[in-house]
């Protein structure tokens, strides 16, 4: 199973969390969404899909937390590049 599919599928079943940056009218950094996203974050994420990696799974919260807070990795990375475009 590939991360997109693991991905889609805590989306649809499960908790997940968006980590990039608040977005005003659509989503505040580290919300948690249950079976599914918002219509707007959803929209959103089909302008930029950067924005759908940085929706990730409830289990992989901690692991997101901690590259965005050492500055490093592909959280870091995926949220650096869309932060100047929302």
């Amino acid at each position: 199973m590939t991360k997109r599919t693991t991905r889609k599928a805590a989306e649809a079943a499960g908790t997940v969390v968006y980590c990039g940056p608040s977005i005003k009218g659509v989503a505040k950094q580290f919300t948690a969404y249950n079976n599914g996203i918002p219509e707007g974050l959803k929209a959103a994420t089909e302008k930029n899909k950067v924005l759908a990696a940085l929706i990730v799974p409830l289990e992989d919260l901690p692991e997101a937390m901690r590259q965005l807070r050492q500055k490093s990795g592909r959280i870091h990375t995926l949220y650096k590049a869309v932060q100047g475009r929302t």
